[in-house]
């Protein structure tokens, strides 16, 4: 098959951290960006766990297109697994207009690994952000309770 030549839209930003600013001049800051995170629990096996305080910072430019889309965020588990992520239409006004999402990421993760969230366009995949996600066993001492 050969390969696909676009000419837009361009990635910009694509990332995973844990604050994106819009300023009031329209400024984008990507802070903390993260492709690894620590979880810990008090089980030898890793549970479901919600990733809170990180967010999926996506910034595309038209290039040469024009119009209407839909982007679709797809998680791709270390097992292969994958689901479906939030999509949303968005407008190229062509050139180097574009569009900005940043959004919590709505994921709870299941297993530790290395997760792929790809980011699509329509059916074409425009980049993958890599997050690995490691679990360490907390070792509880006598007398001592959670949330404490």
């Amino acid at each position: 098959m050969p390969a696909q030549t676009l000419s837009g839209p361009y990635v910009q930003v694509a990332a995973i951290c844990t604050t994106p600013l819009i300023e009031q001049q329209g400024l984008l800051s990507v802070i903390r960006i993260q492709d690894r995170v620590q979880l810990a629990g008090i089980t030898e096996q890793m549970q479901p766990q919600p990733l809170n305080n990180l967010w999926l910072t996506i910034v595309l430019k038209s290039g040469e297109m024009i119009g209407n889309y839909s982007l679709y965020i797809t998680v791709v588990s270390p097992s292969g697994n994958r689901t479906d992520g939030p999509n949303f239409n968005v407008l190229f006004e062509g050139q180097e207009r574009g569009t900005v999402l940043g959004f919590p990421l709505p994921f709870i993760v299941q297993e530790q690994g290395l997760y792929w969230f790809e980011i699509k366009l329509e059916e074409v995949v425009l980049t993958k952000i890599p997050l690995r996600v490691m679990y360490q066993k907390i070792q509880m001492m006598p007398g001592m309770a959670l949330g404490q």
